[in-house]
């Protein structure tokens, strides 16, 4: 799978998810439930919105693993979404210098 490094990447694996999810006719929040989650941070998910996970990257990668799990979606290894220490400051891309 390609490197989550770009937002784009992110709602397209959002929208993957999503739509297994609907395929199968999961109720979100009854999901969510299952995954250990909120359904704000399954929306998040679905939307490819990270800035619900702002504070870990770490975080993101578990949810996004355990929303697939959950579902049965095969996920291949996930680049570009390195694990950080909870406690790294984040900086949101656009106040990043280029």
């Amino acid at each position: 799978m390609d490197s989550l490094n770009s937002s784009k990447q992110m709602r397209a694996l959002g929208r993957k998810l999503k739509e297994e999810r609907e395929t199968q006719g999961h109720n979100l929040a009854i999901l969510a439930g299952q995954c250990n989650l909120s359904v704000v941070q399954m929306t998040a998910i679905e939307r490819g919105d990270t800035l619900t996970f702002s504070h870990s990257q770490s975080n993101l990668l578990i949810a996004i693993q355990a929303y697939a799990k959950v579902l049965g979606f095969k996920l291949e290894s996930i680049e570009g979404l390195e694990q950080t220490p909870d406690d790294q400051i984040y900086i949101p891309e656009f106040l990043r210098k280029k």
